[in-house]
């Protein structure tokens, strides 16, 4: 679904420092949805989705995970 808006980070946390120049990927995973009610009949359907975010290193030993959380429009 479309992403509105990016929502916030929750829970950020690094396990491992990272330094300049570090080659890392991203894997994220959805946590939660929750439907977000219209408050008037002119808002559009959204929600908000809870990613859970895992930062790996080239090695591939987890550096941080985090939960960003983002609104989306809901499918009708």
């Amino acid at each position: 679904n479309p992403v509105l808006l990016n929502y916030g980070i929750d829970e950020l946390r690094f396990t491992k420092p990272v330094y300049p120049g570090a080659k890392i990927y991203i894997k994220f995973t959805c946590k939660e949805k929750l439907r977000q009610e219209k408050k008037e009949d002119t808002d559009i359907a959204k929600g908000i989705v809870k990613w859970l975010v895992e930062m790996f290193d080239e090695t591939d030993e987890l550096i941080g995970i985090a939960t960003i959380l983002t609104m989306v429009a809901m499918k009708h």
